[in-house]
């Protein structure tokens, strides 16, 4: 069995006064994770969502030009069979 240092759990969380320094940086630690697990996710959720908007709009652009396209035909086909 592994022999503790500490004699209570109280002493475990003071750290031979140290406490304080010890948890604040396990609690900065943990913070400092959590952000760059978080962090590239919502990039990638930026990044897919405004990829997305390009598209739309690129496709969307594209829509209105061959519908153009496509009246200016109908109507040159109306003025040759006049």
């Amino acid at each position: 069995m592994p022999e503790f240092r500490f004699d209570s759990i109280a002493d475990f969380f003071a750290m031979g006064g140290y406490g304080f320094y010890v948890w604040v940086s396990y609690g900065f630690f943990a913070v400092v994770m959590g952000f760059n697990l978080w962090l590239p996710y919502r990039q990638r959720a930026n990044t897919l969502r405004l990829l997305q908007a390009r598209q739309l709009r690129q496709h969307g652009q594209a829509g209105i030009e061959s519908d153009m396209r496509q009246q200016q035909d109908a109507q040159q086909q109306q003025g040759e069979a006049h």
